[in-house]
């Protein structure tokens, strides 16, 4: 089962939301991440707001793997084969973050 929870816009244009799962325990979780952090050594790392989601569903409903992934450019949509991979890899996408 794969789920992709769009945002509010989506919902103000009238498309539905998707089916949200029984649960989220030991569920592939995806982080599609348009900020993400520098680190000092220059690399990125999540947003913390992702990471405390993250820790979040861990804690309360026991997710499974993450994979996270940084979108090359924030005022752009993600590229095909990053989509590709989260579609591939998680059962359940959160896009983005509302800081």
């Amino acid at each position: 089962m794969r789920i992709v929870m769009p945002s509010t816009t989506y919902r103000a244009q009238g498309v539905r939301l998707a089916a949200r799962p029984a649960s989220l325990r030991g569920s592939t979780v995806g982080f599609l991440d348009g900020w993400g952090r520098r680190l000092d050594d220059g690399s990125f790392a999540m947003y913390p707001l992702m990471e405390a989601l993250k820790r979040l569903l861990a804690e309360r409903h026991g997710i499974g793997e993450t994979l996270w992934i940084r979108k090359p450019n924030i005022s752009k949509p993600a590229p095909k084969e990053q989509i590709a991979e989260l579609l591939s890899r998680a059962e359940v996408i959160v896009n983005g973050e509302a800081a």
